[in-house]
């Protein structure tokens, strides 16, 4: 992830950035994934899951990425964003709920918690946003040993409302309380993967979830934008 926000900058193409994730992952000793990285820029982060298909990354963009590391087929996975442009306050509020979702989780995942009482402290801090996004998917999912074509393993645990499956020590879920439709054309995303101890969780992951800036004052709207029909709001 650090090398795919390392080269994320307009000019660039969606095809370089999964190449230096993928570069990182294995000269780091990780193995092929389950899915290799998501990289979706632009008009195409609507998408949620895009892999890259060579779209050059334009200022007042955001770029989302989604990476897997694998190691002996164990698999993690991690949110991350990028902004081609300052901080709006729109975008700030979109990172601030997502990083205090992730952070009330963590105070009170442990065993014994039920799928839906996890599902809704991220869905309740999501869905409060007062900036038209959603969380459209379930909240997070049991994530292991994998091959393609996923990591994910939402056929043993998903984060969804009414499933009151408890969790026990040694489960693993990717968190995911990424929100569709900030600014009404970008999907964003942070997200981390924990491990269920004996009396809490704990993250795989020491990397910072704020968003990565890069780039000057925002736009209303790209190139991309208008031909697609969209518009920021």
């Amino acid at each position: 992830m650090r090398a795919g926000l390392a080269i994320a900058e307009a000019g660039v193409t969606e095809n370089k950035i999964a190449a230096e994730i993928s570069r990182g992952m294995f000269t780091a000793g990780g193995e092929y994934p389950a899915v290799m990285p998501y990289v979706a820029s632009g008009p195409r982060t609507m998408i949620g899951h895009a892999t890259w298909e060579g779209r050059e990354l334009q200022p007042g963009e955001s770029v989302f990425l989604e990476v897997g590391g694998c190691y002996r087929r164990y698999h993690t996975a991690m949110m991350r964003t990028v902004l081609l442009h300052e901080m709006t306050p729109v975008m700030h509020t979109a990172q601030e709920l997502m990083k205090l979702a992730l952070a009330d989780l963590r105070q009170v995942l442990r065993p014994g918690l039920t799928v839906a009482d996890a599902d809704s402290i991220v869905r309740n801090v999501i869905s409060d946003n007062g900036i038209g996004a959603q969380l459209v998917t379930r909240a997070g999912y049991s994530i292991g040993i994998a091959f393609p074509p996923s990591w994910d393993e939402g056929y043993i645990v998903s984060l969804n409302p009414g499933d009151f499956t408890v969790i026990e020590e040694g489960m693993t879920f990717h968190v995911i309380p990424w929100m569709w439709g900030v600014e009404g054309t970008r999907t964003v995303g942070i997200s981390d993967t924990l491990q269920i101890t004996h009396d809490g969780c704990e993250s795989f992951f020491d990397l910072a979830e704020d968003f990565t800036i890069k780039g000057g004052p925002a736009t209303s709207g790209t190139a991309d934008d208008r031909k697609s029909g969209l518009s920021a709001v």
